[in-house]
């Protein structure tokens, strides 16, 4: 192994300083080798902090006249120096290479070696067919693989946080490329369109799964449905009124035509037999369903929103649909598109898919027929829209209980977002499997920092300098937190960015054309 330095000064068992007359780089991994009696003890560990100092040109240089002269003559005096972090001691198993804690100093002096590729493969590589490749360590000067447990990812949960730019859809790319090459589930949300174009594919054919969210109202929770409809949760009285009307109506029609009512009224008929029932209630003459007096105000307010809802979203309701879970294709990237729907019922539609997801996987657990036999993975896009440090929202709700409970019930959750700071601590806390990107708000470096012990100050000073593509990774999928380039994925998500030059220039060529035109 090649000499890179020395160790220098006093020693911890996780951190030492280093003196080199070599050109090293930050984040790149050591060896600390010495003796401890007849025992050789290899140390893995990762330049932290580096930086290269002549003695003869200080930062007060005296005569700045004379700097290049200083320069030539004092080159061969600059030393490198820093610190490096000890990652564990190595040990060679049966099963591999490992990393043991190290609960002793090393002993200064101690050699500071280039690890050889093949050490960094076997710590780094693929395990088995519970690990997918997801890039290559960043700071080496030989390309080294790096692969991570998608086990851990689906038990353990996943955060993906970035700026704008800075390749989150790549990152997400790589993965859903390497799960539907599994064979696995995965659901995505997908506020913005980005994935209906998207391509993954296998066996040479197109795995996504565009789900428009066509939803059955009266399938949903009668909170739900208020919601669906704009009908917010503080306003008590409006709700009475709508349960009981939708309560009141749906047991007419059942009575009416029995158990299967569904397959003979249309979605228009049912909302014009709820606005028939509410409006009844004016009727002075007619019993009111409520004791006291009906308040005209919240009634008229409950009929306006259920009109509202049958002109804005007559494209997403129909009475008798599938429910939403049962759009869920095995084996696939499953797309639900709520780019035409608005925060209220993208929650309302998202809760649902929450936690029906969660009823049938612990059916499936416990051995019931399930709409849900096999894991899933729920990637949510834009996570902050649902679940925000200051929104009390049902999605969020049932991304708690997702990310406390799930992993017994091999469903897994993964959160996207360029807002660290605007996403709920809880949640970002149960995510156990990070890949930081880069940030450069101190803010949501401060966020993301409080919600994950493994994120140490030292890592948090790269997330500003990181390219794009580069990233931070870290947590129960990784043995211990790395620094990489994220591959170019195959998988292929349609960004929203816009050609802005290319229109205009374009536009600017056919309104010369039309010009052209008209000398014929």
């Amino acid at each position: 192994m090649e000499k890179l330095g020395i160790v220098v000064g006093s020693t911890k068992p996780n951190r030492v300083n280093f003196l080199s007359n070599k050109p090293l780089r930050l984040g790149q991994f050591v060896i600390l080798k010495y003796f401890d009696g007849d025992e050789e003890i290899r140390l893995l560990g990762m330049i932290n902090k580096v930086e290269r100092e002549n003695k003869y040109i200080p930062e007060d240089i005296p005569n700045y006249e004379k700097i290049d002269r200083l320069i030539k003559e004092s080159s061969s005096e600059t030393k490198v120096k820093g610190e490096i972090q000890i990652l564990g001691k190595i040990a060679e198993r049966d099963s591999g290479v490992t990393l043991e804690f190290q609960r002793t100093p090393p002993l200064p002096a101690s050699e500071v070696l280039k690890p050889p590729k093949e050490i960094l493969e076997r710590l780094f590589g693929s395990k088995g067919k519970n690990y997918i490749k997801i890039g290559k360590l960043l700071s080496e000067a030989e390309d080294v693989n790096v692969y991570i447990d998608i086990n851990q990812i689906v038990l353990r949960h996943l955060a993906i946080l970035a700026i704008t730019g800075a390749g989150k859809s790549n990152t997400v790319s790589v993965l859903l490329d390497n799960i539907v090459n599994l064979k696995g589930t995965v659901v995505v949300f997908d506020f913005h369109g980005e994935y209906t174009r998207a391509e993954f594919r296998r066996d040479g054919k197109n795995v996504v799964n565009v789900i428009k969210p066509l939803v059955d109202p009266t399938t949903l929770d009668r909170k739900d449905f208020a919601k669906l409809i704009g009908i917010r949760e503080n306003a008590t009285i409006q709700y009475r009124y709508f349960k009981y009307a939708v309560d009141k109506v749906e047991k007419d029609l059942e009575d009416e035509k029995g158990d299967d009512w569904k397959r003979f009224v249309e979605t228009e008929r049912f909302f014009e037999r709820l606005i028939g029932e509410l409006e009844s209630w004016k009727d002075e003459e007619k019993s009111s369903p409520f004791k006291g007096k009906i308040r005209e105000e919240s009634l008229y307010e409950v009929i306006n929103k259920i009109e509202d809802t049958m002109v804005d979203l007559s494209h997403i309701i129909k009475i008798g649909a599938k429910d939403l879970i049962e759009n869920i294709r095995p084996g696939m990237v499953n797309v639900f598109d709520f780019s035409e729907v608005d925060e209220e019922v993208a929650d309302a539609l998202a809760s649902n898919i929450l936690k029906h997801s969660l009823i049938e996987r612990k059916k499936a657990v416990r051995g019931s027929d399930s709409k849900i036999p096999n894991p899933i993975l729920i990637v949510v896009e834009e996570a902050h829209i649902l679940a925000g440090v200051k929104s009390d929202t049902d999605s969020k709700y049932w991304m708690t209980r997702i990310a406390r409970e799930g992993r017994k019930f091999g469903l897994g959750l993964c959160v996207v977002t360029q807002r660290p700071k605007g996403l709920d601590k809880e949640i970002l806390s149960q995510m156990n499997n990070m890949i930081i990107l880069k940030l450069v708000e101190p803010e949501d470096q401060k966020h993301v920092q409080s919600a994950s012990e493994s994120l140490s100050s030292e890592l948090m000073e790269y997330l500003p300098s990181l390219n794009p593509g580069e990233a931070i990774i870290l947590g129960n999928m990784t043995k211990i937190p790395l620094l990489i380039k994220i591959d170019k994925a195959k998988g292929k998500i349609q960004g929203n960015d816009i050609p802005v030059v290319d229109r205009w220039l374009g536009s600017e060529e056919k309104v010369s054309k039309l010009e052209d035109l008209k000398d014929f």
